[in-house]
């Protein structure tokens, strides 16, 4: 798939959504140079907290950003002081590229990344209130709003701002199928962040921060019972686009498209009895921009194997109108 990285002003931005322990260093590599983005965002949730699996994403050697959901934190509440802290450990292998109320920038793209709340479940209270509280002093959603705003503030001037939460912010629809609805009740509900919305309004109310896109997960694609899908894109102030890169599971264990889906027991087995990697189909989400501005959002699955990597589909979920081109 060809790079958007070609000439001036142009930046692919690859967007691995909720992981659910559905990531292999080696494949996903592979399908991530295949798709060639300059930034590569994880949007958390990569298991009940899976050490290993977060020190595997550490090691893939691309930019990256992430942030911390609330799988990622599923047991701590217990704070047990006989227990290693495995919240600790997943933050310590992520490093500077951990990005909760931090602001990371990446001078040869002009772009920065400003994360949001760590640890969000949606809604109007926030998950688990002493963690939160430890690792960042922040204790309700005032604070977490001004902290995701200082952290925007911090951005160099030349840089578009690209935010990254775990989950969306409140204001984008109630519905079920909104890209926050809450979908797993009669009647839906807006499940966003409301401090994320918050922090979004301030900004693009005070400040001259630029804002092209907000990216985060948590909501699934597939709806709760069958119900359908979920919309993945909307709009907002001063051409906003928020992309929800929830697409769970990310990973179909299937020899073709031809051929029934195997489990991940059954691959490990067939890679061990004929020392080849059987192929997978791998989701991801692909944001080129140019001059700061998202030109196209797409969701894509990568087919990895051992004789090649190859595009197996491409959904076009947004294409900027051409009087913008």
């Amino acid at each position: 798939m060809a790079s958007a990285g070609v000439g001036r002003g142009r930046v692919r931005v690859a967007v691995v959504g909720d992981v659910h322990n559905d990531w292999t260093l080696e494949e996903d590599s592979k399908a991530l140079h295949f798709l060639q983005p300059d930034l590569v965002l994880f949007t958390g949730d990569y298991g009940n907290e899976n050490v290993q699996l977060v020190k595997s994403i550490s090691d893939l050697q691309l930019p990256k950003a992430a942030i911390l959901g609330n799988h990622d934190c599923w047991h701590t509440y217990q704070f047990s002081e006989k227990k290693v802290d495995r919240v600790q450990l997943q933050l310590e292998s992520l490093g500077e590229q951990h990005v909760g109320y931090k602001c990371l920038d990446f001078p040869t793209i002009k772009l920065s990344v400003v994360g949001g709340r760590p640890f969000s479940c949606g809604g109007n209270r926030i998950f688990r209130p002493k963690l939160l509280s430890k690792w960042y002093g922040v204790n309700d959603m005032a604070e977490s709003a001004k902290r995701i705003y200082d952290a925007a503030t911090n951005a160099p001037k030349e840089h578009a701002v690209i935010l990254l939460a775990h989950n969306g912010p409140t204001g984008l629809g109630s519905r079920m199928e909104d890209i926050c609805g809450r979908d797993w009740v009669a009647g839906g509900g807006d499940h966003g962040d409301p401090d994320l919305e918050q922090a979004i309004s301030d900004l693009q109310r005070e400040t001259g921060v630029s804002i092209p896109l907000v990216v985060f997960g948590h909501m699934h694609k597939s709806l709760a019972y069958g119900r359908g899908l979920r919309k993945m894109i909307a709009f907002g102030a001063n051409r906003t686009i928020y992309l929800n890169g929830a697409v769970v599971p990310r990973v179909n264990h299937a020899q073709s498209s031809r051929q029934p889906a195997i489990s991940t027991s059954e691959k490990t087995g067939l890679e061990g009895l004929t020392g080849l990697m059987v192929p997978t189909s791998r989701a991801f989400t692909i944001v080129d921009l140019f001059e700061g501005a998202v030109e196209k959002i797409s969701e894509v699955w990568v087919t990895v194997g051992d004789a090649r990597t190859e595009l197996e589909q491409e959904l076009v979920l947004y294409k900027q109108p051409r009087e913008h081109i």
